[in-house]
């Protein structure tokens, strides 16, 4: 099924919920209205609606889009090498063109991305893209940083990529910077040491961050910990650390003669971090936020990986990101996919946070994936071009 014929079949399937819907609230029996009709038969809203009239999209590129969303890198190669040969949209296209160099990048088949470079040359009649020598396979690619850290599932040895970007937070200084572990839904030994480290880097440095939601997170460290050593030293320096972040000096002190006694080692001093200052409310909430404004790589939103399902906790953390900011930046640059539902969720997460009067911005996403989201029903305007 191409693109478009999904798009029409998401149109049908409106059209028929509104058509059920006025049948099931159809009066029955001896009921007779006459003169002007006592019922406004309702047009049912679907939660997700298919935009296929995007500009940059054509056929191919919709296709193709759909295809590297679900996980088909070759396919979505082949369609677009044959579309920009042979069709004339694809042809006229320069976002299928880019989406192609996109996934040739990803691939890392630098030989035909070289060659499609110059083939874009003669047909647009100026300069291609230029091969990253910086960028790794995607799986590996570098996470951009902001003020917003969130840590996701289990805190596991997996999961250091997610503390890279807290300990890069670190080393940048970046001010007002929050940690939210509003999402952790537990942790292993090999993880616990990782954040412990990661927050003991940040007291060293008198680097100050704001936990956010960290009750259920110390309360499943608690239990670890009341299993002695068997419950695993990381627990216990973890736990360490976040009641460090949290200013409890007395339960810190408890805890800590039990992890000398425990481990017949000396506890980490009580030396917590400065105490965040209390943000002030930005002045002239109405101000956009540029991409090349310094302040984009101070706070935003990041997501990285493949988004795929029903992202729960991304978007979760969206809702919570978007409540403190007019303007909600958020970094796409290391997503490596994002399938049909989660794109789906993520425009309908747009929908509602755009009724309160606030602007989502989309940085740094790359040409097959942004295909995706206009395909999905993002507006072009929510792209910025990231400085």
């Amino acid at each position: 099924m191409s693109a478009r014929e999904l798009a029409a079949q998401v149109q049908d399937k409106r059209r028929g919920d509104a058509r059920n819907v006025a049948r099931n609230i159809e009066p029955t029996g001896e009921i007779t209205v006459t003169g002007v009709s006592l019922i406004e038969w309702p047009n049912a809203p679907l939660a997700m609606e298919v935009t296929h009239a995007n500009p940059g999209l054509c056929a191919v590129l919709e296709n193709a889009a759909l295809l590297y969303a679900g996980g088909q890198t070759t396919p979505a190669r082949a369609l677009l090498e044959e579309g920009v040969q042979n069709d004339y949209d694809a042809k006229q296209s320069a976002l299928a063109w880019l989406a192609l160099f996109d996934i040739l990048q990803r691939i890392a088949d630098r030989a035909a991305f070289e060659q499609l470079a110059l083939q874009y040359v003669v047909q647009f009649e100026r300069s291609a893209p230029a091969w990253d020598e910086t960028a790794k396979l995607e799986p590996d690619r570098k996470v951009v940083v902001g003020g917003y850290v969130p840590i996701t599932g289990k805190l596991t040895a997996a999961s250091l990529p997610q503390i890279e970007n807290l300990k890069r937070t670190i080393a940048k200084n970046v001010p007002g910077s929050r940690l939210d572990l509003t999402s952790v839904t537990g942790c292993d030994d090999a993880g616990a040491r990782l954040l412990a480290a990661a927050l003991a880097e940040a007291r060293k440095r008198r680097f100050s961050v704001t936990l956010q939601r960290p009750e259920k997170l110390r309360t499943a460290l608690d239990t670890m910990v009341k299993k002695g050593r068997d419950g695993g030293e990381g627990a216990w320096l973890l736990s360490l650390e976040l009641l460090q972040f949290m200013y409890d000096q007395i339960a810190f002190d408890d805890r800590a003669i039990e992890y000398a006694i425990a481990f017949e080692l000396s506890p980490p001093s009580w030396e917590p971090p400065p105490r965040p200052e209390t943000e002030a409310a930005p002045a002239g909430g109405g101000a956009r936020l540029e991409s090349d404004d310094a302040a984009a790589d101070v706070d935003m939103l990041v997501f990285n990986g493949v988004m795929a399902g029903s992202i729960t906790p991304q978007l979760a953390q969206l809702h919570e990101f978007a409540q403190r900011k007019a303007v909600v930046p958020i970094d796409m640059t290391a997503v490596e996919r994002i399938d049909f539902v989660a794109a789906g969720g993520l425009v309908n997460a747009i929908n509602r946070i755009e009724t309160q009067r606030k602007a989502i911005q989309f940085i740094g996403v790359s040409p097959i994936i942004r295909a995706m989201l206009l395909l999905i029903g993002v507006s072009p305007r929510h792209f910025v071009k990231k400085g």
